[in-house]
């Protein structure tokens, strides 16, 4: 092959580059702002890199780069470049008062290495580098979620992550197991053929059944969902931020990568799974989030709620179903990290919780706005992006006539708005508490106003949300 035939490749190489330079960076550095710069900047090119870059596909034997696999990679590295300035405030002395982290390069170097897990889950095309791809994905975080010094609400996060993340890769090995048995290949084009030979055997549903627990619990899928509020509540909330945006979106990926190509044949059947575990997903979240005083386990609630949304893409057109997800999941990233962001800033000087929002409306004005926004795009209110995206949601199960279910998913968005104006009441009309004014880092000040700006304009002009939705759909 010549050299031209590897530039679709180039985004991957380069990432791994990236990736072993800034873990070997804390050994040149000893303040950390050498492995912040380095990654964001080394981030930044790699998104122009995936956006305006090759557009061509190309198969390296099973490792196959696509029009959509390039949009969930740009999806990837966005989330990843988010997560990475919020995480900047939390390795200053001061930054947060849970404590200060360490070893910044390690940190990124780790968020780094998932971002590569998860651009080899979106260009699998065997289930080997599938699995693969999902447990690099999932393993750096386990130590991440636990990377908080000297507490044990972090040590906890982790050790419950890793329990269940062992699970969840005890059942999808189980299910590739049962998935060679009945095809007798692990390659996708294979596996899609098999299906469409037989797509009665026992043996192909067993695997199917054992795929879905384990995608579900990285999923934070109810009914397996429960490890997902206490690892949100122990864990680093950049971690958090990138375990409900970019973790999830992964997720997402791997079961569009799945049941929307080799598995598709099967998916009409599977369709009454995926509406009860969607409806499960939109109750277990709701009534969860309701009965929430800690913010962080709200949260978790909510991007349980949020799950079972995205799950009626799967009930949809093909094409149609992934542009849905692909369009959400950029409406929910913008809004979970506008969220995020607040809770970096709110814990600054006092615990990220809902009594911590007390009196915002006064500390900073323009902060209780945006987390209002936040608020109103999570319910689905228009003119905002999260509006959209579910309006997208809806539509690809509409048009396959489940509309019961749509109207279910309706009235869980209603229920919804009551706990998330509960949020909107602590910065607003609860009574406010003795913390001091906030002050925001021009760095801060920048994100903050860029978030606020995409949630309106994403809601009103959503061209560019649109353009990635119809690129991931080809």
């Amino acid at each position: 092959m010549t050299l031209a035939e590897f530039t679709p490749l180039l985004p991957d190489l380069l990432l791994l580059a990236l990736a072993l330079a800034v873990l070997k960076i804390d050994l040149w550095s000893e303040d950390g702002e050498a492995g912040f710069h380095l990654t964001w900047i080394g981030l930044a090119g790699l998104a122009l890199l995936l956006a305006f870059g090759s557009r061509s596909d190309a198969v390296f034997a099973d490792y196959h780069i696509t029009a959509a696999s390039r949009v969930w990679k740009l999806l990837f590295t966005l989330a990843t470049l988010a997560t990475v300035f919020l995480s900047r405030p939390y390795f200053r002395a001061g930054g947060n008062a849970r404590g200060t982290l360490a070893k910044s390069g390690a940190f990124f170097g780790l968020l780094l290495l998932c971002m590569q897990g998860m651009f080899a889950l979106v260009s699998a095309g065997n289930l080997i580098v599938f699995y693969l791809g999902l447990e690099l994905a999932t393993m750096p975080i386990y130590a991440l979620a636990a990377y908080q010094p000297r507490d044990a609400d972090s040590a906890e996060a982790g050790s419950k992550y890793v329990l269940m993340g062992g699970f969840s890769s005890a059942l999808t090995l189980f299910g590739i197991s049962f998935l060679y048995g009945a095809t007798g290949s692990l390659g996708f084009p294979a596996l899609e053929a098999a299906v469409r030979a037989a797509p009665a055997d026992p043996a192909l549903w067993g695997g199917i059944f054992f795929l879905l627990g384990g995608l579900g619990f990285k999923l934070a899928m109810a009914p397996l969902h429960m490890w997902a509020p206490d690892v949100y509540q122990g864990a680093p909330t950049p971690v958090m931020a990138f375990l409900s945006v970019a973790s999830k979106a992964a997720a997402v990926a791997a079961l569009a990568t799945l049941f929307l190509s080799p598995l598709n044949a099967v998916r009409p059947d599977l369709a009454p799974c995926f509406a009860a575990a969607a409806v499960l997903s939109m109750v277990a979240g709701n009534l969860g989030a309701m009965r929430q005083k800690d913010l962080r386990r709200f949260v978790a609630y909510s991007s349980v709620a949020q799950v079972g949304y995205m799950l009626l893409a799967m009930l949809g057109e093909g094409d149609g179903s992934r542009a849905a997800l692909v369009y959400n999941l950029v409406t929910y990233g913008v809004t979970g990290f506008a969220l995020y962001f607040i809770m970096g800033v709110i814990g600054k000087e006092g615990p990220e919780t809902m009594s911590g929002l007390r009196g915002l409306s006064r500390r900073h004005p323009g902060l209780a706005v945006l987390l209002v926004l936040c608020m109103f795009s999570l319910a689905g209110v228009p003119p905002l992006a999260g509006f959209l995206g579910k309006f997208m949601l809806f539509s690809a199960a509409a048009a396959e006539g489940h509309y019961l279910l749509v109207g279910i998913a309706v009235a869980n968005a209603v229920v919804s708005f009551y706990y998330y104006m509960l949020v909107v009441k602590e910065a607003y009309i609860a009574p406010p508490g003795e913390a001091a004014a906030i002050r925001l880092r021009p760095l801060q000040i920048m994100v903050l106003w860029g978030l606020g700006l995409a949630l309106l304009v994403l809601g009103v002009c959503p061209a560019p949300a649109d353009w990635l939705a119809r690129a991931a759909g080809n």
